[in-house]
C-alpha cells in the first residue's frame, strides 16, 4: 500500500492530537468507573455519557493511528520549490478574470479548502505539480474550462 504524504508540521499536529486524546480517554474511563458505582447503568446519564465519550475518542484515536502509521513524513525544506511541488505555495492568475489566487499543496489529511490548502492527490493539485513560473495551463471543472498562469512558487511557511 502506498503511503500518504504528510508534511512534518502536519504529522506533528496529528501526533499531538493523538497524545491529547489518550489523556482525555483516561479521564473518561475514570468518569465511567465513578458513574458505574452510582447504581443502575441503564438509566445512569453520567455512565452513558462517559461511555459515549470513550467510544468517540476511540474512533478518533483509530483514525489518527491509521494516519500516523500510513504516512510518509516529508520535510518540505528539503524539496526544491523552483516549480510547483508538495509543500509549495503557488500564486496563479485566472486568465479570464485576471484574479490572483494562492494555493498550498499538502497531504490529504492537511487540506482545508477555506485556507486554499489542497491535496497533492486532488485533480487541481496534480495539475499544479511540476508547473514552472509563467507556465499556462487549462483546468476543467464541471465542464467549465479555466485558463491559469503560474505567477510565483515558493516553499510554504507554516505558522508556529
Amino acid at each position: 500500500m502506498q503511503k500518504d504524504l504528510i508534511t512534518k508540521n502536519g504529522y506533528e499536529k496529528i501526533v499531538e492530537e493523538f497524545k491529547v486524546l489518550l489523556k482525555q480517554k483516561s479521564y473518561w474511563v475514570k468518569e465511567k468507573e465513578i458513574a458505574a458505582q452510582l447504581g443502575d447503568r441503564s438509566e445512569n446519564a453520567e455512565y452513558i455519557a462517559a461511555k459515549e465519550q470513550i467510544r468517540n475518542t476511540d474512533k478518533r484515536l483509530r483514525f489518527l493511528d491509521k494516519i500516523i502509521n500510513n504516512s510518509e513524513v516529508i520535510d518540505i525544506s528539503l524539496i526544491p520549490h523552483h516549480r510547483a511541488n508538495f509543500g509549495s505555495q503557488i500564486v496563479i492568475e485566472d486568465l479570464d478574470t485576471n484574479e490572483l489566487k494562492t494555493f498550498i499543496i499538502l497531504g490529504t489529511h492537511e487540506t482545508n479548502p477555506n485556507e486554499n490548502k489542497i491535496s497533492n492527490k486532488s485533480p487541481f493539485g496534480r495539475a499544479l505539480i511540476g508547473k514552472n513560473i509563467d507556465d499556462e495551463f487549462e483546468f476543467n471543472i464541471n465542464d467549465n474550462y479555466h485558463e491559469y498562469k503560474i505567477i510565483s512558487v515558493k516553499e510554504h511557511k507554516f505558522e508556529e
